[in-house]
This record gives C-alpha cells, sequence and structure tokens, in this order.
C-alpha cells in the first residue's frame, strides 16, 4: 500500500457556519490523503468534527497570529512533518500559508472562492483589514502551483490581476447528494420562498422584500423565510413590520445546517437576488443553490458571478437582472400562478446538480490536481 500523501490545509476560520463545504470537501478525500488543518481560530467544532486542526492557543495568540501571518508552533508541526502539499482556502487564507510554503518549498494549491477576488479590484483594497492581502497577492500568485477559481468570472479576474491563467482551473465545488436529496412535500396553497445568506449588501436581501411585498398587495398566498444573520437585518425588519407583512416574512437566525437542510426541503423556492455591493463585494458560485437544486428546489437567481453557471433560465429557474424589483416579481408570480412547473424545473436542477456537482467526482478531480503537481515536483 503506498504511504499517504500529507496535507496542510490552510483556512482562517474552521468553520463558520457559510463554509460547510470545506469541511464536506476534507471529508470526501480518498484515504490516500492525510489532511492536517491550521486555522486562526476554531469554531462550530461540535457541528465540524475534526481532529487533525492547529491554531494558536489563546484569544491573544489568535490576535498576535491574525495580524502576523505566522505562528512558531506551525513551524514546529511542519518541521515534524514532511508535508508534501498546501492548500489554501481563499486568498485571503493563503497570506497565512506563505511563510511556510516558501521556507519548505511545498507545492501550493489556492481555491478562490468570490470576494478573496473582488476585493483586490474594488475599494476594499484600500481597506486596513485588505492591505496586507493587497501587498502579498502578487506573491501568492507567483508562488501557488495552481489557483482553483469556483466561476469562469473569476478566472477572468484573477487573469486581470496578473495571475498566469496557465495555472488556473476551474473547479466546481461539489455537494454530497446523499445527504441533500428531494423530499415529499405535502400539500398547500402557500407558496414558501426561502432566502439563505448573511444580511449583507451583496445578497440583496431588500431586493427580496421588495418583491414580495408587491406579491402580497396582489393578493397571493406565500410566505417569505431568511435564514442568517447580519448587519442589514434590522434594516430589513424595519422594513416588514412599516409595511405590515409581519404574518408573512420570517426572520430564522442562525440555523445549524441540518436545520438549513429542513428549511430548504420543506420550501418551494429558493431566492438569490445577488448584487455587486458598492465596495465590490460579490459572490463566487453559491453553495446554497447547489444544496436547493440537489433538493429538487428550484431557485430565482441574478445574473451575477458564477449564478449564471448554476441556474439554466427557464430550465431549473429563472435568472433576472440585478436589482430589478420588477423582473424578480414576475418571476415569483410566475410560480405562483404555474405552481405545476415546480416540480418540473426541480427535477431539472437536481438532474444538472448530480452531472456537474457531484462531491465524490470533484473531490477524485482534485486528487487529480494534487497528484500532477506532485508528480512534477519529483
Amino acid at each position: 500500500m503506498l504511504p499517504k500523501r500529507k496535507v496542510a490545509l490552510f483556512s482562517t476560520s474552521f468553520l463558520p457556519y457559510s463554509q460547510t463545504f470545506i469541511h464536506d470537501e476534507i471529508k470526501a478525500h480518498s484515504n490516500r490523503y492525510d489532511i492536517s488543518v491550521f486555522c486562526k481560530d476554531r469554531q462550530n467544532e461540535d457541528i465540524f468534527p475534526f481532529d487533525n486542526c492547529y491554531k494558536p492557543e489563546g484569544k491573544l495568540a489568535e490576535k498576535i497570529y491574525q495580524n502576523i501571518a505566522y505562528w512558531p508552533k506551525f513551524d514546529k508541526i511542519f518541521q515534524k512533518n514532511n508535508f508534501d502539499l498546501i492548500h489554501a482556502h481563499f486568498g485571503t487564507g493563503a497570506i497565512y500559508a506563505l511563510p511556510y510554503v516558501k521556507k519548505y518549498k511545498i507545492p501550493f494549491i489556492v481555491t478562490f472562492h468570490g470576494n478573496d477576488v473582488a476585493s483586490l479590484i474594488g475599494r476594499q483594497r484600500f481597506f486596513p483589514k485588505r492591505w496586507r492581502y493587497t501587498l502579498k497577492s502578487k506573491q501568492i500568485f507567483q508562488l501557488m502551483d495552481l489557483g482553483l477559481a469556483v466561476s469562469p468570472e473569476l478566472i477572468s479576474m484573477l487573469t486581470e490581476l496578473g495571475c498566469d491563467n496557465e495555472k488556473l482551473e476551474l473547479f466546481r465545488l461539489g455537494i454530497n447528494l446523499n445527504k441533500f436529496k428531494p423530499t415529499p412535500k405535502p400539500p398547500t396553497n402557500t407558496l414558501k420562498f426561502l432566502l439563505i445568506g448573511r444580511f449583507t449588501e451583496k445578497k440583496g436581501h431588500i431586493y427580496a422584500l421588495k418583491a414580495f411585498e408587491q406579491v402580497i398587495q396582489q393578493g397571493y398566498s406565500a410566505h417569505l423565510s431568511f435564514i442568517g444573520d447580519g448587519g442589514l437585518m434590522e434594516d430589513c425588519i424595519t422594513f416588514v413590520k412599516e409595511k405590515g407583512l409581519e404574518k408573512s416574512v420570517f426572520f430564522l437566525g442562525i440555523k445549524q445546517p441540518h436545520e438549513v437542510q429542513n428549511h430548504i426541503n420543506n420550501s418551494h423556492i429558493l431566492l438569490v437576488p445577488s448584487v455587486v455591493a458598492k465596495d465590490g463585494d460579490r459572490e463566487g458560485l453559491p453553495t446554497v443553490i447547489k444544496e436547493a437544486n440537489a433538493c429538487g428546489i428550484p431557485a430565482v437567481g441574478t445574473y451575477h458571478a458564477g449564478i449564471p453557471e448554476l441556474i439554466q433560465d427557464n430550465y431549473s429557474g429563472f435568472l433576472v437582472e440585478e436589482r430589478s424589483v420588477e423582473q424578480l416579481l414576475d418571476k415569483m408570480v410566475y410560480f405562483l400562478e404555474n405552481p405545476e412547473i415546480i416540480d418540473e424545473f426541480g427535477a431539472n436542477a437536481r438532474a444538472i446538480i448530480e452531472k456537474e456537482y457531484d462531491i465524490s467526482k470533484e473531490v477524485t478531480r482534485l486528487e487529480t490536481y494534487y497528484e500532477s503537481i506532485l508528480s512534477d515536483q519529483q
């Protein structure tokens, strides 16, 4: 039996609720790879259990690590372990891997997800918290052997930033199709819309609310539920109160992954009205669309980032222009007046996910990249 390859995986935090895909990817690796995680802080350990995880001990140590992007004890771990490869999730996480890439000359892969690229182009690059990342980005591009981008748009943006296009590959993060699958729904006269994500500008919550207000004004029976929290949540709550929508709009807060899955299965339509924020913040390829589609739930999304890669307009869902309340309303009403197409669109969406986003197939492809890079180093 061949010895296991050792991979050092860098993630700034391990793991926020929104990064379930990283945990799923690690779990889906074959027995040929031994993964060790290096992070600033450990989050939701009960939900994302993983033993081989290293972090600075104590809040002060975490703060120091965050500010200098280096931790001596990590160096000792690297000295004791002959890591074959370093893989960083998010460009912003890659800066923590750089000291060990340079010192130990280890092959280096970075997965780019969305705003980690957009923040190098928009005004975010002038924010103090982004200065180090902005300054180190060219070094990341130079030292990495492979950059995996979750959408073609990100590949174009990375190329414009000076990254060698020959180093870039489109990589669709997969999902567990055994966990996310269609379930029967009880008959109902009330269509349930669902929006999942932090209350930030790029998620477009307010456009969903403005369109939904008109849905209710036109006399349709529907519910709209939000999962998540964030800085703009209070503004949305105020809007709901001012418009008298309390009986139709529900703020569910943060939910654990299994609870999110239950809410997806109990909904009819996913809303993804994402926009490019004023500071350039944008999506990559939202995992929640994959999860909903795998459950046979069609989505209404915007022509934004990688969303058109997932939603086939008028086949597995609908696409609308960013910030267009009118178009969003039109598609919501279409589902309300033609509920029979929900199952048809949902079946089409599931078929796309099965073909393109099966995590077992995608991780096999990831391991092929690993092997190719390691072979080149020999």
